[in-house]
C-alpha cells in the first residue's frame, strides 16, 4: 500500500466516525456538547480550567 493510499483509507476511517463508539455512547457525547447536559459539561471544565492553570491555558507556566 501506498503513502497515498494510507492517507486515503486514514481519511475515509476519520469519515466514518470512530467505531469504539456505541451509538448509546455517541448519544451521551452529544448530550454532553449540545443537549440538556451542555451547561453541567461547561461547569466542571470550567472548575477543572480554574483548579489548573496549566489545563485552563493559564501563563503560569513559562516555556522561555
Amino acid at each position: 500500500m501506498s503513502l497515498g493510499d494510507d492517507l486515503i483509507e486514514e481519511r475515509r476511517r476519520r469519515q466514518a466516525g470512530d467505531p469504539r463508539i456505541t451509538p448509546e455512547g455517541r448519544e451521551i457525547l452529544l448530550r454532553l456538547v449540545s443537549g440538556d447536559l451542555m451547561d453541567e459539561f461547561q461547569a466542571e471544565l470550567d472548575g477543572i480550567s480554574e483548579a489548573d492553570p496549566l489545563l485552563g491555558g493559564g501563563d503560569e507556566h513559562d516555556d522561555r
